[in-house]
């Protein structure tokens, strides 16, 4: 169970530097003149920052693959959110911005809940697979409700409909986790061949694209709060769920600790939906000026699109 909290660790890590280094990137490429589309794309992917991003974010997947083998997707999709606490930090390293006391206490109410849930909860491991009976039911109750919530996003108001996309998308991602963890043990048992033979890589491929595809349609329905509110909340109660359903995880069922495991989740999506809403401004070209000379003072907060950036 360590190495599967620390691989967590690692891969919320990953992931805040990949997004971080990339929409810095990304705002750099937006003060030179506009050019067509292929030639913006071909000038951001030789940026050594751009680079350095992609390289973390194949870092973030494969620490979260070597997460979910050695332990249980219960414990290891709520330690993603950890992501957030790390951006924050790395605002502070990289761009010297000064974080909002309010901020920090959202950031603390996340590690306070999540560590209580860890504890209280005790995710235990459960089948390393699962069965085809098991990945049917399961993956035709998730697809049911990702149905349903996209049929509700269709109407409402920006922010309603953003957070109704934000958690279709967070069943998605919980549904690759899921495949991942799959994979991973295919690729233990049966090698490089039997992974790229095996149906578990194509299903990953597949949800993956689906959940980047819904990620953008919550972006472009509402506000990122909501969107991203939403997400980060549904994300590890989905993965609780879909791991007990599928996978047989262990958690703590006593009423003394579903109360407490309750309240710790509570607790640690609270947290994430202050730490959503107190998100700065987008950092804007001029403001990112500073920092391309190597003369960092004190530029704006800066959000990204899968995380507080």
């Amino acid at each position: 169970m360590t190495a599967a909290i620390v691989f967590a660790v690692l891969s919320a890590l990953s992931n805040a530097c990949s997004a971080v280094l990339q929409r810095l990137a990304v705002v750099s490429r937006c003060r030179t003149k506009a050019r067509p589309p292929w030639r913006a794309a071909i000038d951001l992917v030789r940026q050594p920052m751009w680079l350095l991003g992609a390289l973390f974010l194949i870092g973030t997947f494969g620490f979260q693959a070597l997460a979910l083998y050695f332990g249980p997707l219960s414990v290891v999709q709520p330690i993603l959110v950890l992501e957030l606490i790390f951006t924050l930090g790395l605002r502070v390293l990289l761009l010297h911005d000064n974080i909002a006391s309010r901020t920090w206490a959202a950031a603390l109410t996340i590690c306070v809940g999540l560590a209580a849930f860890l504890v209280v909860a005790s995710p235990a491991q459960g089948m390393h697979d699962a069965d085809a009976g098991g990945w049917i039911a399961a993956v035709s109750i998730w697809a049911l409700a990702v149905l349903v919530l996209l049929l509700l996003a269709r109407r409402g108001s920006p922010a309603r409909r953003a957070a109704l996309f934000g958690a279709a998308t967070a069943v998605v991602w919980s549904v690759d986790a899921a495949f991942v963890k799959q994979a991973v043990d295919v690729l233990a048992h049966s090698g490089p061949l039997g992974l790229l033979t095996g149906w578990p890589l194509y299903a990953v491929i597949a949800t993956g694209v689906l959940g980047t595809v819904l990620l953008q349609g919550a972006y472009t329905a509402g506000p990122l709060a909501a969107s991203q509110a939403t997400l980060l909340i549904v994300d590890p109660l989905a993965s609780i769920a879909l791991g007990i359903v599928l996978f047989h995880e262990y958690l703590n069922t006593g009423p003394g600790y579903v109360a407490g495991a309750v309240a710790s989740l509570a607790a640690l999506g609270t947290g994430v939906v202050m730490l959503s809403i107190w998100a700065p401004p987008v950092m804007t070209a001029e403001e990112l000026a500073p920092l391309r000379h190597g003369q960092v003072h004190h530029p704006k907060e800066l959000t990204d699109a899968s995380s507080v950036v």
